[in-house]
């Protein structure tokens, strides 16, 4: 497939994922706009702990959270994420539940919330409806509860502007966390000019997504991240399978360089199908800077090809959303190069439905 053809990029992309991923800053906007609208009693400020719970891309947002505002000086509870059919053994009525489910109908966080309401929890929830719309409204609590305008694909995967930036605005008109108006303006403003340059339009010789996507064909690409962008590096990876049918890694430093580093020499087959690409950042901390160059230069003493990828927005949650953005053009290009539609997931809805 020649990545040089928007046409050819246009007739295989029938689920519109191209629309959904132009639209995130638009997502973004209205996310924020909407999301911080919603009233909520005031014992939904006084919270001593925070429990997120959704799967897959329903939970970005949740471990981008996590990733970005679970320590000392930017958060005032601890954050947990609820990955699975239960929560936490301490959720109480002094614990804030957020229910994550795109599409409202995700088994595993709506049984989330029936045990939220028997340990009598504050809850909260960001979706676009389904099941999951009903219960909210039905128990009559306060929620983000969105039109998903700006997502034609209806991939959750494709509306991370929603499910990321509502969570966020929810915690941040509740005061856990500190992001304001401006920084989400910007924010928007930053990713406006970069979706520009990652256009289908646009050649591969300027067009960064379309670059990295050649590289990944026929690879495995290996993400290697650290501390806030821990969250984004999962969030990344997972569209590298859905989008684009593909299988994809992901790592963080610190805690990599307590194993990893010795399992690079086997099997030989490895040296050419992995393809390291490192997250780079200022803001990271001093010492996973220096660990991440470190990092790099003991893959490619293993004799792997590696790749830096340095972020340039200004603010940690700015980097984050400037991860994702390049991300998903990257696995959008990928699924392309691999001769796919990028928005179907005829294997995850195998499952769902002999699940049922």
């Amino acid at each position: 497939m020649n990545l040089a053809d928007p046409s050819l990029i246009t007739a295989l992309d029938k689920g519109q994922a191209l629309e959904s991923l132009k639209s995130l800053p638009n997502q973004i906007d209205q996310a924020w706009k909407e999301a911080s609208e919603i009233k909520f009693p005031s014992e939904y400020k006084s919270a001593k702990n925070i429990v997120i719970a959704g799967m897959g891309g329903s939970i970005y947002g949740g471990r981008i959270v996590k990733s970005l505002y679970d320590t000392a000086a930017n958060s005032k509870v601890p954050i947990c994420i609820a990955n699975g059919y239960s929560l936490p053994g301490f959720v109480d009525k002094n614990t804030l539940v957020i229910l994550s489910s795109y599409s409202g109908t995700t088994e595993e966080t709506l049984e989330c919330g029936k045990q939220a309401i028997e340990k009598g929890a504050l809850i909260t929830g960001v979706t676009s409806g389904g099941l999951l719309g009903s219960f909210l409204t039905e128990k009559n609590l306060p929620a983000y509860i969105f039109d998903p305008q700006y997502n034609p694909s209806s991939q959750p995967r494709m509306g991370g502007g929603y499910m990321i930036i509502g969570l966020i605005a929810i915690l941040a008109k509740l005061g856990y966390i500190p992001v304001g108006e401006e920084e989400i303006k910007n924010i928007v403003s930053f990713l406006k000019k970069k979706s520009d340059a990652l256009l289908p339009d646009v050649n591969s010789n300027s067009n960064k997504a379309k670059q990295i996507a050649l590289k990944y064909k026929d690879r495995i690409p290996v993400t290697i991240a650290a501390d806030f962008l821990e969250g984004a590096a999962h969030a990344i990876r997972n569209p590298i399978h859905e989008t684009a049918k593909q299988f994809g890694l992901y790592f963080t430093i610190p805690e990599l360089n307590h194993h990893l580093l010795e399992g690079l020499k086997f099997p030989e087959k490895a040296h050419q199908l992995l393809y390291f690409v490192f997250i780079e950042s200022a803001l990271y901390h001093e010492r996973n800077q220096k660990r991440l160059t470190l990092t790099k230069d003991i893959v490619a003493k293993n004799d792997y090809e590696t790749l830096s990828l340095r972020l340039e927005a200004p603010s940690a949650l700015a980097q984050t959303m400037e991860l994702i953005q390049l991300g998903s053009w990257i696995s959008f290009y990928l699924a392309i190069l691999n001769g796919i539609d990028p928005s179907p997931v005829p294997w995850v809805d195998y499952f769902k439905k002999n699940l049922s």
